[in-house]
């Protein structure tokens, strides 16, 4: 028997095949799952990505927060984070994942956050993204 509050998983499941559009985005979201996109093409390259996104977003501080906020994912992602192409306009279901921890940053809906990553990140993870996610959030909205 499900909660009428909490989606069952194969609707969840079914939610995130769905293709999303990256230009349904806010800012915030877009830069940070293009951040996704770009590391994962510097990382292929053996460039770091940090001057890159330094000129990209005009601020030094900016850039060390998102590129922060993505290797926090690396590390606490329960497998490789997937990403598409930077020209692709569909998200993979990890980068509908990270435009969600955005929203809930953006709304300072901790519980949100939580909600949104339980049953896929171990819950010992969700506050070192939290915060990873957070600064970034703010540091790019300093920016614009």
């Amino acid at each position: 028997m499900n909660d009428q509050t909490t989606p069952a998983p194969s609707a969840t499941i079914a939610a995130l095949r769905r293709p999303h559009d990256i230009r349904g985005l806010s800012l915030n979201a877009l830069h940070l799952v293009m951040a996704m996109r770009l590391c994962a093409l510097f990382e292929c390259a053996g460039r770091d990505p940090v001057p890159d996104l330094a000129q990209r977003y005009r601020s030094v501080e900016a850039a060390c927060a998102v590129h922060g906020l993505v290797r926090t994912i690396v590390h606490t992602w329960p497998e490789p984070f997937m990403v598409n192409r930077p020209c692709c306009l569909t998200m993979t279901p990890d980068e509908v994942t990270l435009a969600g921890m955005t929203r809930s940053a953006i709304a300072a809906d901790r519980a949100g956050f939580a909600a949104m990553l339980d049953g896929f990140v171990r819950t010992d993870r969700h506050e070192a993204l939290h915060e990873a996610t957070r600064h970034a959030v703010a540091s790019l909205s300093a920016v614009a």
